[in-house]
């Protein structure tokens, strides 16, 4: 990440929060998707949370990195989509016969892949963007703990619930 690009970013450079947008949306996409779970919901969080960044980038004030400063935008607009767009569920796989009757092997892959994403779905919402967050992006629990607005302990205690709920599911 370039400091320079980051400084035209921070005076309001459409262009350069373009690119800065352009260079962190994979992770900021990973982020929206662990709270709300839908590829078409993910891509509203994402334009809300990025109009709301740019408004917003005059309030910037250094205190974090600016991508930890985005990613907390990202997740907060995400908590914000679940509680006023309510829950709804889209399966990736509309019928499993489909599936079957192309490759046979693959119903043994899709059954997984589908008991994986209800275990997914069970977790709560700050559980699977604090693993999103450390497991899958890699962000350390201080990190993470400043994009969630939460204690590190809190982080911490929440990738526990969530690693022993998926362990509990392999096991089974």
């Amino acid at each position: 990440m370039s400091t320079e690009l980051e400084a035209e970013v921070i005076t309001g450079d459409p262009a350069a929060f373009g690119r800065f947008i352009r260079l962190h949306d994979r992770r900021f996409r990973g982020v929206a998707w662990s709270v709300v779970r839908d590829a078409h919901r993910t891509d509203d969080v994402m334009q809300t949370a990025y109009e709301k960044a740019f408004r917003a980038i005059g309030t910037y004030d250094g205190a974090a990195a600016l991508t930890t400063w985005l990613h907390s935008i990202v997740y907060r607009t995400a908590l914000d989509n679940l509680r006023y767009e309510g829950r709804r569920r889209h399966e990736d796989v509309d019928d499993l016969s489909d599936v079957i009757a192309i490759r046979p092997d693959a119903a043994a892959h899709a059954v997984g892949r589908m008991e994986m994403d209800a275990v997914m779905e069970g977790l709560n919402p700050g559980d699977r963007a604090a693993l999103m967050l450390t497991a899958g992006l890699g962000f350390s629990y201080d990190e993470a703990a400043e994009i969630l607005d939460e204690r590190r302990g809190t982080v911490a205690s929440r990738v526990s619930r969530a690693r022993a709920r998926i362990s509990r599911w392999e096991q089974s």
